[in-house]
């Protein structure tokens, strides 16, 4: 964690500097590509920082240390077992569903069964603890997600249950 403030401090500086020598390099009536040349070489220093640290509300790369993190930001509970469903309906994070949709739970629209597609699987995360863990009100986690028919397959609380128990 040190090192990546480090890095990001160090960021800081360079792109401070660089933007200053831009601007003595540049005389005020620059052309318009250059100046168009000039923002973008702004914003990918600001994304190489984002990419760098990890902010509170910014989570980017989807990895398991990253899920937990979210988790806990939106006060999931059952974050093992959460995170078992997460590999099992994402296949490791690699179904199309994750990758295009950023669905990690396979949540579907109660009204015509169609998937749901977020913007990041940030959201997918809060959405599971909006549309899913409302409704648990206590007692055994795998008992509820069959109770409330979370998955068709009649095997899936076993395969989430031999996931987390490896995690």
């Amino acid at each position: 964690m040190k090192k990546i403030i480090l890095i990001s401090l160090t960021l800081g500086f360079l792109t401070t500097q660089l933007l200053h020598a831009q601007t003595l390099t540049y005389p005020d009536k620059m052309p318009a590509k250059a100046s168009a040349d000039k923002k973008a070489c702004i914003v990918d220093t600001l994304d190489l920082e984002k990419d760098l640290m990890l902010y509170d509300n910014d989570i980017i790369d989807l990895t398991i240390e990253n899920l937990y993190k979210a988790l806990e930001k939106y006060d999931v509970k059952f974050k093992k077992i959460v995170v078992a469903q997460a590999l099992l309906e994402t296949g490791h994070f690699t179904s199309t569903l994750c990758l295009q949709s950023h669905n990690l739970f396979g949540l579907r629209h109660p009204s015509d069964g169609s998937y749901y597609e977020f913007d990041s699987w940030e959201e997918s995360v809060k959405a599971y603890k909006d549309d899913v863990q409302y409704k648990y009100d206590g007692g055994d986690y795998y008992a509820f997600l069959n109770r409330i028919g979370y998955a068709q397959d009649p095997r899936y609380t076993n395969k989430v249950m031999r996931i987390a128990n490896g995690l």
